[in-house]
């Protein structure tokens, strides 16, 4: 079997993004070697880490000064083209509306945690660089102290190079999968990085109906807009503040059915955990939203809610009403989660799509 080395430059454990990014290579190394790919993750651009076939570079790789100074990370890149034979760009930011344009013509793909669906949304202006954060401004007014809102790739045979990568749905988010994750980062010790497994079944007991534990400070307020409008529509009918991660678990595998709104970006960790504990995932829509694993399908892994908010009432009070149902699609959204990151099917569905990811970008 041909042998096709692929080269990662990323920090790895050093923030949640590059550490879902990094995990299932590590993870699932041994399948990816069983198709042919032979993977390695560097830390730093020195050495050999541009000696391969394809040259995977994490958007996270650019952090502390070199954080967003587009310049710099232009000029590396620049640097690192002729030094492998085919690189690629890893953007592993959190929103599917954010894309770095003016890096496109440098790399042979592009790839993202997630994606819009309508490509052509990136040709046009969208305020603060999010749909979602675009449809508050033009709703309800809400404005940014420094807004962004110029369109982010100028020609359309551009968009050809974006592709999904994987969401950040493929680590460890466990009650204390976190602390093992930052361990590994200290001491990179095999067995600390595992596959999760179920914290509670979707047909345990559950005798509180809801849960919405969230933070809502943000520096933008388009992107804090949701958040506050759902903290203001559930009013008394449930406590919202943040609680320690034990509680903060302990109250997910009792609760029939948990709010996820979005963040800096439409999926957010406690998607994942929502999975984990069995509980009904209730999101604002998804459809926009292209990504791999497909985790989030209305009506079949999740239940969504119109982004006004609109339809929020009707949806509780049909979880209330209809428990065997919620229960049903939770235990779908848990079963689907699980067979990508813990079940025996886990590995091969991944390095499946590594290998077209890399079929892509080695063009």
């Amino acid at each position: 079997m041909s042998r096709t080395v692929i080269h990662v430059l990323s920090d790895g454990f050093r923030a949640p993004n590059a550490r879902a990014l990094v995990y299932p290579l590590i993870v699932h190394r041994r399948a990816l070697l069983e198709r042919g790919l032979d993977v390695r993750v560097f830390a730093k651009a020195e050495g050999r880490f541009a000696d391969c076939d394809v040259l995977i570079v994490d958007s996270k790789h650019f952090h502390g000064p070199e954080r967003g100074q587009l310049d710099f990370v232009r000029e590396s890149l620049e640097r690192f083209a002729p030094l492998c034979n085919a690189l690629a760009w890893y953007d592993s930011t959190d929103s599917a509306g954010w894309v770095v344009g003016s890096l496109l013509p440098l790399v042979r793909r592009y790839f993202k945690n997630q994606l819009l669906r309508d490509r052509t949304a990136y040709l046009r202006p969208m305020y603060a660089r999010r749909a979602y954060t675009d449809f508050y401004h033009r709703m309800a007014g809400v404005t940014d102290d420094r807004p962004e809102d110029a369109p982010q790739v100028d020609a359309p045979e551009l968009l050809d190079k974006l592709s999904p990568g994987w969401n950040s749905g493929l680590a460890d988010y466990s009650r204390f999968g976190p602390t093992r994750m930052a361990l590994y980062g200290r001491v990179p010790f095999g067995p600390l990085l595992g596959r999760p497994h179920r914290a509670a079944r979707a047909d345990s007991p559950r005798p509180a109906s809801l849960s919405c534990r969230m933070g809502i400070s943000y520096e933008r307020a388009t992107v804090a807009y949701q958040r506050r409008m759902l903290r203001e529509r559930l009013g008394d009918r449930i406590p919202s503040d943040k609680l320690g991660r034990g509680g903060y678990f302990a109250e997910l595998q009792t609760s029939r059915a948990v709010l996820s709104p979005f963040g800096l970006g439409e999926i957010t960790l406690k998607d994942f955990e929502v999975f984990l504990t069995g509980s009904l995932l209730v999101k604002p829509d998804m459809s926009h939203l292209e990504t791999w694993p497909d985790l989030f399908r209305d009506e079949e892994t999740m239940l969504s809610v119109r982004w006004d908010m609109e339809d929020l009432d009707a949806v509780l009070d049909r979880i209330e009403a209809d428990p065997a149902t919620a229960q049903k699609i939770a235990a779908q959204g848990q079963d689907n989660y699980m067979r990508h990151v813990a079940d025996d099917e886990a590995a091969t569905l991944f390095a499946a799509h590594f290998a077209n990811m890399v079929s892509e970008a080695a063009g």
